[in-house]
């Protein structure tokens, strides 16, 4: 039976007791109540922390805490990993603090893992209050596929992190390091196991309640607007550039984005935005689809202008 440990990072937002009380009573009531858990916290009060725990640990489960200051966001997380590996644990199942799961989630991630790199969840898109926003899931909006290769995430990316359950055992995680150029650690993470010849597998039976609030605000229409233009295309110049030291593929995606900036300077970022949001159905897409490369066009905007 694998060691599972079940882990999220915790800082500071508004509506934190509200957070906590979501978040706790999801990870307390699973159906499956083999593993820990590991709370990484983000330079808060380890004490008012322990508080929570008092009130909703009713099964005395083993739970760590883990304060740090001055650490990133994306080191926080590689603190996650590098704990589970010391404390001993087979399997890490990763949470965002903001949300909740259902009840199933743990005893759905042991029942598959076992035999890939790693396991990912549906979410259905919600309001603080925990109302769903759209009545379809994620993995419903459009066909994500049972077992993934990293030919299935190369332009885009359906793989949240909080929504991530990583097998120790069958990948080393330890040996992978976190470029401070990365912005969609999720994305890349995923990316370097599917490249190493790994593969992934989707849980279409669970899911995540992912809370739409002040920090966090994405919904599932993926319109252009120039901050997301700019946005999408920093992402993927991140992304494929620190990618193509490992395989070629990732060179000539570069290339195509390093062209695709100069074609909008050209042609205009508003006739570029304008034909994206016309001529594509955006609440299909996946993170980072809306940035469509000249190659996907096939059609020269600045002809039809």
């Amino acid at each position: 039976m694998n060691k599972i440990l079940y882990s999220a990072v915790i800082y500071q937002s508004d509506n934190f007791d509200i957070f906590m009380k979501d978040y706790l009573v999801s990870v307390f009531n699973q159906t499956d109540q083999n593993f820990d858990l590991l709370l990484v916290l983000d330079d808060l009060i380890v004490e008012a922390i322990k508080e929570y725990i008092v009130r909703y640990n009713k099964n005395k489960k083993n739970i760590f805490i883990q304060n740090f200051k001055d650490h990133t966001p994306i080191e926080l997380r590689k603190k996650q990993i590098d704990l589970a590996y010391s404390f001993g644990y087979d399997v890490l199942v990763l949470s965002d603090f903001d949300e909740n799961v259902t009840y199933n989630r743990v005893e759905e991630v042991s029942k598959y893992i076992d035999e890939y790199a790693f396991a990912f969840n549906d979410f259905y898109i919600v309001d603080q209050n925990l109302n769903r926003l759209a009545e379809k899931s994620f993995f419903t909006t459009r066909k994500i596929p049972k077992v993934v290769s990293y030919k299935d995430i190369l332009k885009f990316n359906f793989i949240g992190l909080g929504s991530l359950a990583l097998n120790l055992k069958f990948f080393d995680y330890k040996k992978i390091k976190f470029p401070k150029e990365i912005i969609a650690l999720d994305w890349y993470l995923v990316t370097r196991v599917l490249i190493s010849g790994y593969s992934g597998i989707a849980l279409y039976n669970t899911y995540a309640n992912y809370r739409q609030h002040n920090n966090s605000l994405v919904g599932f229409d993926f319109k252009l607007d120039k901050k997301k233009l700019n946005q999408g295309v920093a992402v993927k110049l991140a992304h494929y550039g620190i990618l193509m030291k490992y395989n070629n593929i990732f060179s000539d995606l570069y290339d195509d984005m390093i062209e695709l900036k100069e074609y909008i300077k050209n042609c205009g970022a508003d006739a570029y935005i304008n034909f994206i949001n016309t001529n594509f159905d955006t609440n299909k897409f996946c993170w980072w689809e809306n940035i469509k490369t000249k190659r996907d066009l096939k059609y020269d905007i600045k002809k039809a202008r």
